[in-house]
């Protein structure tokens, strides 16, 4: 087995920037601890725990500085000595000190990505004759955010906004047709989940990876999923099925979880939803097709812990070795969580998803 000593041998290191200056060297000497998560069609959130007493003057500190006042904008770098790169950037939006008895206080720095200033006005909007991804363009433009917005194809003659926040809006309507929505730096993003084997990140078993707890199960598997609705113009009933030969494997492995259903359980395994506003016959394929890849995602959901790898990011594919032919394989990383303590050194925990097994 390859050996760790490459990476024990690493120095791990962290930058903090607040309104693109390095935080005081005093402040990062204090640091107890600095998390930042990150979550497919979530806010991505960082916080910054620091020891908060001088010593010397008997008396708190940071909590009055200016440096750590709500609404600086806040960079997050993480890596080691020769590679550090930039996994955060966002806002500060509050702060928690604790003082505990026998124990120093210590404050912790909250902060959100930028979009949490399109998650707190609630608004009612409609939309006529308009594409998801012109809708995601519009509320983008009316923010002030970059565009990074994968085209939806189907126009769609109403759509309502009722007493939601723009975020909340979008990633419902998101969900719908299985894409992803959020904010990186001020870039608004709205697509399908990426599947680019170029940028795959490998993970072996006691090399990179420390744990890991994936499982299976079939329960919620469906070897075809149906939309049906009615069109009130025609007057006839819209029905749009998917089926597992008709979509690929995100993961890129040979046996999906809908396939495996179909051999273990034939002719027990179909669904239909009929709870669905639907508008004509492109939309309900594009809901039925969400639908059955989001089913076929919960195939395989798994959690693990590795050293710190700055390249593993929410939204990407990774190949994880070392586990034997089922769990072995492609993996869609949902979810991150880079943790770095000077006691402790870096680590990144993460959550991920597969549609089939090898």
């Amino acid at each position: 087995m390859q050996s760790r000593r490459d990476f024990d041998t690493l120095t791990p290191e962290i930058r903090v920037l607040i309104n693109a200056q390095d935080i005081p060297v005093a402040a990062k000497a204090d640091i107890v601890s600095v998390n930042v998560i990150e979550e497919v069609n979530a806010s991505g959130t960082f916080a910054i725990t620091l020891l908060c007493w001088d010593g010397v003057e008997m008396k708190v500190k940071w909590i009055d500085d200016e440096i750590f006042k709500a609404g600086n904008v806040v960079e997050i770098q993480m890596g080691y000595r020769d590679r550090l790169k930039s996994l955060f950037k966002g806002e500060i939006t509050g702060m928690e000190p604790e003082f505990a008895n026998a124990e120093p206080p210590i404050l912790t720095v909250l902060g959100y990505d930028r979009s949490h200033r399109i998650l707190r006005k609630h608004r009612t909007e409609s939309y006529i004759n308009m594409k998801d991804s012109d809708i995601a363009n519009q509320i983008a433009g009316n923010q002030g955010l970059r565009c990074d917005i994968t085209d939806t194809k189907v126009t769609i003659a109403y759509i309502l906004q009722h007493n939601q926040t723009d975020l909340e809006f979008l990633r419902q309507r998101a969900n719908r047709i299985g894409f992803e929505t959020g904010v990186i730096d001020q870039t608004l993003y709205f697509r399908p989940r990426k599947n680019n084997s170029e940028e795959i990140l490998t993970l072996a078993r006691e090399v990179e990876l420390l744990e890991f707890y994936p499982r299976l199960s079939t329960i919620e598997q469906l070897e075809n999923v149906a939309v049906q609705g009615w069109d009130p113009r025609n007057k006839e009933k819209i029905l749009a099925e998917a089926r597992v030969d008709d979509t690929s494997s995100l993961v890129g492995a040979s046996v999906s979880g809908p396939a495996m259903v179909r051999k273990a359980f034939p002719d027990k395994s179909g669904g239909v939803s009929t709870h669905l506003a639907i508008g004509s016959q492109a939309e309900a394929e594009q809901l039925a097709t969400g639908w059955f890849k989001d089913m076929s995602l919960q195939y395989v959901i798994a959690d693990g812990l590795c050293i710190g790898l700055p390249e593993l990011r929410a939204g990407t594919l990774i190949n994880i070795e070392g586990l034997g032919k089922r769990f072995s394989g492609h993996y869609y990383v949902t979810g991150t969580e880079h943790s770095y303590r000077p006691n402790r050194g870096y680590r990144t925990a993460f959550s991920a998803r597969r549609d089939a097994t090898s």
